[in-house]
Parts: structure tokens; C-alpha cells; sequence
């Protein structure tokens, strides 16, 4: 075996200009696939870093009227004590969220992420705390129980925050003005949710069980859906049973509690899909997308080793006339091989460096654990079995036919090649047709993510998003613990911004448009009441005065709220014009009275009369359809943490930034402001992710096709000097140039025609695995695929024209006496 590799090392220095051509073709293929299986590998494969994952399931309402849901909505309070009292086949469920928390210290105030979590959230993820303990059943008391509220942070606060104090349990820490009491450190590495933005602190949910101004909490109100939930099963439990389970729970819920409950089912799904979620599709396409890509990269090098065994004809009956079998002479051809694959491995694996580098960087950061995005010990396995089945695979067929030789014609002197000349030319034209075929499906995938993401592009959000500066504050409930404290803290403040200059207008709103976040309320129709539990529902807005003018979204009908809307006056709404087409098709809405499920008096339901219809707003995503929309006055229904939007004169909003900053801590120096952020970023969230899906995808197709005319212009190149003695003979008898031009490039054309037929097959196949990453175009769009057949066969001519217009200049007299 060493003496094959070593001889197989000099053959390959012997000819540099075909071992380079030869590694850099596939160190390309394998560098771009070991950079995409990276990312496939750690958001897809790799398992949650929890022990017995498999276990793990994440729980969330749905809505019974829509089958095939797979959606998972948030979860009530209430809702989750009864699931986590009742059920029988869970061994600990824990519910959370998320919220934005002020953390309060000598440099003054600051916003971190934080977790809201019921006392047995560690104990779900099977995770315990590297020092002192988790949460228990007592800290969700009112008040946080014995010892007050509780607070356990994450390695990383420990260090940077604490100087990895080795006695910060029992420490305070001030959070939304109130302090709590560090009962535990988390172990270096745990991370939950699995995001790409690190949480620092985890609090019970001890501040939701009680209400500053005394009202209802939130962990007794029902229809106040707030939680994500994740659960362990039970030992022998599987997520079949957990479901019925549930649903069982879910069904006595609906006819206990009608008002709240009615059409609310629960679903349970593995923690891992939830978490991927609609990922899973785009990284599989782009992943096979670089599978195509390898494939015609390894053909074109197939060709190459064709080409390079007919010109070893000689030397290989010379060692077979020696007495070497057959066996023995693959078996040198393979190791030649699979040394260049070897060696294009080893360089494809410096071009996935930089390209994991580079996808980490580009990578939207809404997908899960990007973070974790590396070279690991799976990702250099899958690169050296590549390297290693390549070398095989695409040698073995080169070498089976070189070593197949007719030892007399090989020996004759002046012999060119080696014989089995037909089956390699049969061959190298499979090659060639698998090229084309497999290039003319990525470069259709791809035309239809380029028009997708054209028209996604062009779609209006509804809103004016230049010059528009968007902010978060949340007041604390400590300090400003009435309705009436909220309302007057947002008017001082707004007032206080509308005085800086350059702000032309400004207003809040909850949720923020294209934000991620949305809310959503059961309604009625005054003159046509529904039986309880049956009203239809629709997301819910709340405003402050001139919102719509800061945003720029037109009043069709009617009027804005105004100083006439206040906390004691009558109930108004205002609907988009999608709410009124379709609740009041045909009719004027304005005047219309309609009974939301949000108020925020004690008394139950308002039933509001509608005073404007404005403007359709994309509000979750430029991909969905516009949905009909309810707009409440904050006035009427205070909301403790809204958006700031700012409409600015300035062609930078951020500029305003440090006065706005100002502005509050004048007000209050403890409030953080947060989510600073041009409103122009939220659309280009929106676009990330197909932005991310048409360049990669994009650039795959795109080298498909270079290599796909680097193997056309090669095999044709070849054949043409093969054929020298053919074509002298055809010019000796008279043929003329065009003649030959078009005997060269009319078989090439017939054969790419073949092969676009294959691929059309393919990409018809293909294609409709993108339906759910495209927008506004077809998968089987006539248009596109019209347009690249077009496009591959230009590109085939033109790389056919060179070797043509070389067979054209063939000397008849030269030819054949070279025979």
C-alpha cells in the first residue's frame, strides 16, 4: 500500500496543472458541505443538552375548530396549575416566559433578559444548580414565600457580575425595583430556551401571584394566555399517552369554565421539533442543495481521471504485460484517487472554516443554537467519510475502464489510449448529462427563491417605516401600581419626546408591529350576539393618541383617539378596514358597537362603539395575509410595557437616541429603556431568513452551473482532439468549416437536450419541497422554468463554441498524418 501511495504521489506532482484543477474543484464541493452539514448538524442532529431529551415535550393551547394545528399558543395560569395537578403521565411540568427585567445597581438601571419560572423548570431539564438550589412550590407564593423573591442566576452573571463570588447565595439583587435573594448558581453551559441570546437571571413566578394596585393577578386569570410549558414524561410514558392524557384535562377544562375555556384543546410535542420548528425544511433544501453541488464537482473530476487514464495507455499494458492483474492495477488507480480526495478534503476543510465563519455571521439569529455552530468531532467525521467515498466512488469507474486494455494496440508505438474507448465516452457523457440535470434543478429551486423574495420584498407593511425610531419602556409595578399612575407616566413622557428636536410625532403601541409579539381577544357583535364561547377572535392593539400619524397608517373613515377618549368615558374602538370587510361586508362600521374580552375594569366586558377605520398593517409577518384588527386607547386599557414610536425629521432616527435616553432619566432614572432600534430593522428581520435561504441557495446554483460548463467545454474539448483524425478526414472529403461547427456543437446540444429533460423531471420533483419557502410564486412557475432552460442552454452553447471552433481549424494534411 505505501508503495501505490507513494508512486500516486508522483504521479500527481508528475502533472501539477491537473492536481491542482483537480483538488480546488473538489475541495469545493466537500469544503461546501462540510460548512452547511455544520449548521445542519447543530440545529437539526445534535440532541437538546438535557439529560434523556427524548423526554422532554413542549405543551400548548390550541384551537379545537382548526384541524392539523401544530401551532402551540400560550397557556394561562390557571390552565397550567390544572394540567400540572391533574395529569398522569408527566413526571414534572413547569411553565414560563420571558420578560424584559430592569435590573437596578450602582451604575443605574439596565435591561436583561430574564425567565419567569414555575418551581419545577430545573427539575423538567433535569439540570440542577452548580451551588445552592432550585426553585420549590413556596417561592411561587405571593411575595416569593419564606425568604422573599427569589432569583437564581447563570454562570456567566455569576462571573462577570458577581467576580465568581464563591458566597453569592444569599446575595441581593435588585430587579424591577424589588430585590431579590440569589438561591442558586446554573452550571457553566446551560443555556434555556435554546436561543443565541444568553439569559442571566431566572425568577420565580412569585410577582405575577400579586398585583401591585391589588387587582386580580395574573396567576388567576384564566383568560390571560402568557405561558410557554415544558414536561418530563413519566418513566414507560410515551407522548401518545401524555396526549390523550392531556386532552382529557383540556376537555374538562372547556365545559368547567365556557367563558375562557371554549374551543381551547392542548397539544404535546417533542421539545426538540418545537424548538426547530419551521427551520427543519430550508436547511435540508440548502443542504442538498450542496449534495448537488459535490456531485457535479466529483463528475467533473470523474472526466478528469477519464481523460488522464487515456493518455496512460501505454503505461498501464506495460505493467500489465509485466504480469500485474487487474486487481492490481485499480487498486494503484483507486489509491491515486482517493490521495486527491484526500487532499481535497484537507483543503475543503480550510474553505469550511471560513465559510462556517462567514454562515455563522449571516445566519438569521431566530435560528436556534447558532451559537453552537462549529467543527466538532461529527462534522470532521462526516468531512474525512466524504473525502474518503468521493475518492472511491468517483474513481472506481475511471479505473475499472483504464485498466481494461487491449495490451496490442496499446503497445503499438504512437497508441494514444488504452482502449474501452466507447464505454469511456459513454461515461463522460452520463457525467455530463448528471450535470446538467442536477445544475438545472438548483438553478430553478433557486430562480423561484429569487422571485419569492422579490415579491416579499415589494409587499407594504402598511406603515411608513423611514425616519421611525422605535423604543421599549415598561414602568414597574412598585412604583407605579395604579392604572391611573400608568396613563400619567406615558403622557409626561411622550410629552417629553414630542420637545426633542427632530421628533415630528410620537405614540406607543402593544404589541410593536413585525415585533414577533401578538395579542389576541374574543369579541361580539352587539346586534348579533354569538352563544358563550363561540365568538369568533382577533388581535388587539393598544394605542396612545397619534399613533396612526407617527406610523403613517391612512384613516379611512371615522376619527383617532383623542383627549375625549379617557379612562372614564365611553368605550371606543377603532377597526382595520380587514375587520370591517370582514364582519361588515358592504356596511359603514363606524357606529357599530362590538364587546372586546380585554377591559380593564373589574365590572367584565365593555361593549365599545367603533369610532375610525384605518389602514391594513403587517403586523406578525409580510408573509401573512392581512388579518382583521381591533385598535383600544391605552387610555381605556393601560398597558404597563409598550413600544415607543418615533417619527423623526432627522434621515437617522438613532441620532435622537441619547436625548431620549435623557428625557426618561429625567423622569425616572431606575426605568432602563430598551429595543432602541430603527423601525426599518424589524422588515429586515422579517426578510431574513429568505434573504438568507435565496443567497445561499443563490450562490450553490450559481456554482453549479460554472462547473457544469467547466465540464461540458472539458469533455467536449477532449473529444474534439480525440476526433482529430475524423474531422480531417470530413474536411479532406470537402466537409466545410460550419459543417464541422455544427456536428460538434449539434451533438453537444442533443446531449445537454437529454439531460434537461432529466432535469426538468427533477426539478418538478424538487420543487415542491420549497412550497413553504416561497411567496407569492409557484413551485411550478412556467415562467421560471422556461428561463433557466433558456439560461443552461446558452451556457452549454457557449461552452461548446471553443472546441467547436477548434475542430473548424483542424489541418486535414496534419491530421492525417499524425495516423
Amino acid at each position: 500500500m505505501m508503495t501505490d501511495l507513494r508512486y500516486g504521489l508522483r504521479q500527481l506532482l508528475k502533472h501539477p496543472a491537473f492536481t491542482i484543477i483537480a483538488i480546488l474543484t473538489l475541495a469545493l464541493g466537500v469544503g461546501a458541505n462540510t460548512a452547511i452539514f455544520s449548521v445542519v448538524n447543530s440545529v437539526l442532529l445534535k440532541p437538546l443538552p438535557f439529560p434523556e431529551p427524548d423526554q422532554l415535550i413542549a405543551l400548548g393551547n390550541i384551537d379545537t375548530r382548526q384541524k392539523g394545528q401544530t401551532d402551540l399558543n400560550a397557556l394561562s395560569y390557571p390552565d397550567f396549575f390544572d394540567f400540572r395537578d391533574q395529569n398522569r403521565t408527566l413526571a414534572s411540568i413547569a411553565a414560563l416566559r420571558d420578560p424584559i427585567l430592569s435590573l437596578s445597581s450602582e451604575e443605574g438601571a439596565s435591561s436583561v433578559r430574564g425567565i419567569k419560572a414555575s418551581a419545577e423548570f430545573f427539575e423538567v431539564l433535569g439540570i440542577k444548580p452548580q451551588m445552592g438550589r432550585a426553585f420549590v412550590r413556596d417561592d411561587e407564593q405571593a411575595g416569593g414565600g419564606a425568604g422573599g423573591l427569589k432569583v437564581i442566576i447563570s454562570d456567566d452573571c455569576w462571573k462577570k457580575r458577581f467576580a465568581a463570588d464563591p458566597n453569592v447565595i444569599g446575595r441581593t439583587v435588585t430587579l424591577d425595583r424589588r430585590p431579590h435573594t440569589v438561591i442558586g448558581v446554573m452550571p457553566a453551559g446551560f443555556q434555556f430556551p435554546i436561543q443565541n441570546d444568553p439569559i442571566d437571571f431566572y425568577v420565580s413566578i412569585a410577582e405575577d401571584a400579586a398585583m401591585p394596585d391589588g387587582s386580580q393577578p395574573l396567576t388567576k386569570e384564566r383568560g390571560m394566555h402568557t405561558l410557554a410549558a415544558v414536561a418530563r414524561l413519566r418513566a414507560g410514558a410515551t407522548i401518545a399517552q401524555a396526549q390523550s392524557d392531556l386532552s382529557t384535562i383540556a376537555e374538562a377544562l372547556e365545559k368547567q369554565y365556557p367563558d375562557s375555556n371554549t374551543h381551547f384543546g392542548l397539544l404535546a410535542k417533542p421539545l426538540r421539533e418545537e424548538m426547530i420548528g419551521d427551520v427543519r425544511t430550508a436547511l435540508y433544501v440548502l443542504f442538498g442543495a450542496v449534495v448537488c453541488v459535490l456531485l457535479i464537482a466529483n463528475a467533473n473530476v470523474a472526466n478528469l481521471l477519464l481523460a488522464r487514464a487515456s493518455t496512460r495507455g501505454k503505461e498501464i499494458a506495460l505493467r500489465a504485460a509485466m504480469g500485474a492483474s487487474r486487481f492490481r492495477i485499480i487498486r494503484q488507480l483507486l489509491t491515486e484517487s482517493v490521495l486527491l480526495a484526500g487532499l481535497g478534503g484537507a483543503f475543503g476543510l480550510l474553505l469550511a472554516q471560513w465559510g462556517t465563519e462567514a454562515l455563522v455571521k449571516t445566519v438569521p439569529q431566530d435560528i436556534p443554537r447558532i451559537s453552537n455552530i462549529q467543527l466538532d468531532a461529527p462534522v470532521l467525521i462526516f468531512t474525512l467519510l466524504v473525502s474518503v467515498a468521493t475518492g472511491v466512488v468517483f474513481g472506481l469507474v475511471p479505473a475499472w475502464q483504464a485498466s481494461h486494455v487491449d495490451l496490442n494496440s496499446s503497445l503499438k508505438s504512437g497508441s494514444r489510449t488504452g482502449g474501452a474507448g466507447e464505454s469511456k465516452g459513454r461515461f463522460r457523457k452520463a457525467l455530463i448529462m448528471a450535470e446538467v440535470a442536477l445544475a438545472l434543478v438548483l438553478l430553478i429551486s433557486a430562480g423561484l427563491l429569487i422571485q419569492s423574495f422579490a415579491r416579499l420584498g415589494r409587499v407594504q407593511p402598511g406603515v411608513r417605516s423611514e425616519r421611525l425610531l422605535t423604543a421599549r419602556v415598561a414602568p414597574p409595578g412598585v412604583t407605579y401600581p395604579k392604572n391611573e399612575n400608568v396613563i400619567a407616566f406615558y403622557d409626561r413622557f411622550l410629552s417629553r419626546i414630542r420637545g426633542i428636536p427632530g421628533v415630528e410625532s410620537a405614540s406607543t403601541i402593544l404589541p410593536l408591529p413585525l415585533s414577533g409579539d401578538n395579542m389576541r381577544t374574543s369579541f361580539d357583535i352587539e346586534e348579533s350576539p354569538l352563544p358563550e364561547g363561540q365568538q369568533p377572535a382577533a388581535p388587539v392593539r393598544i394605542i396612545t393618541t397619534d399613533y396612526f400619524k407617527t406610523m403613517g397608517i391612512p384613516v379611512r373613515r371615522g376619527r383617532v383617539f383623542d383627549e375625549r377618549d379617557r379612562f372614564d368615558s365611553a368605550p371606543v374602538v377603532i377597526v382595520n378596514e380587514r375587520f370591517a370587510q370582514k364582519y361588515f361586508p358592504g356596511q359603514n362600521v363606524i357606529g357599530r358597537r362590538i364587546k372586546p374580552g380585554l377591559s380593564a375594569d373589574d365590572n367584565g366586558e365593555k361593549i365599545r362603539e367603533v369610532v375610525g377605520l384605518v389602514g391594513n398593517v403587517k403586523h406578525l409577518s409580510l408573509r401573512n395575509e392581512d388579518s382583521p384588527e381591533m385598535y383600544l386607547p391605552a387610555t381605556q386599557i393601560p398597558a404597563r410595557g409598550m413600544s415607543i414610536v418615533i417619527r423623526t425629521s432627522v434621515s437617522n432616527p438613532s441620532a435622537i437616541t441619547n436625548s431620549l435616553r435623557k428625557e426618561l432619566a429625567a423622569m425616572d432614572a431606575t426605568i432602563p429603556l430598551t429595543n432602541v432600534r430603527v423601525f426599518d430593522e424589524y422588515i429586515s428581520r422579517s426578510l431574513a431568513r429568505p434573504r438568507f435561504n435565496t443567497l445561499l441557495l443563490s450562490i450553490f446554483a450559481g456554482t453549479a452551473l460554472i462547473l457544469t460548463a467547466i465540464g461540458i467545454y472539458g469533455v467536449l474539448a477532449y473529444s474534439v482532439a480525440q476526433r482529430t483524425s475524423e474531422i480531417g478526414i470530413r474536411i479532406a472529403l470537402g466537409a466545410g468549416k460550419s459543417s464541422i461547427f455544427r456536428l460538434i456543437v449539434g451533438q453537444a446540444m442533443m446531449l445537454v437536450a437529454v439531460s434537461l429533460a432529466l432535469g426538468l423531471v427533477g426539478a418538478f420533483a424538487a420543487t415542491r419541497l420549497l412550497d413553504s419557502l416561497l411567496f407569492g410564486v409557484g413551485a411550478s412557475d412556467p415562467g421560471t422554468f422556461v428561463g433557466i432552460v433558456l439560461l443552461v442552454s446558452a451556457v452549454a452553447f457557449s461552452a461548446a463554441w471553443v472546441p467547436a471552433r477548434r475542430a473548424t481549424r483542424v489541418d486535414p494534411i496534419i491530421a492525417l498524418r499524425a495516423e
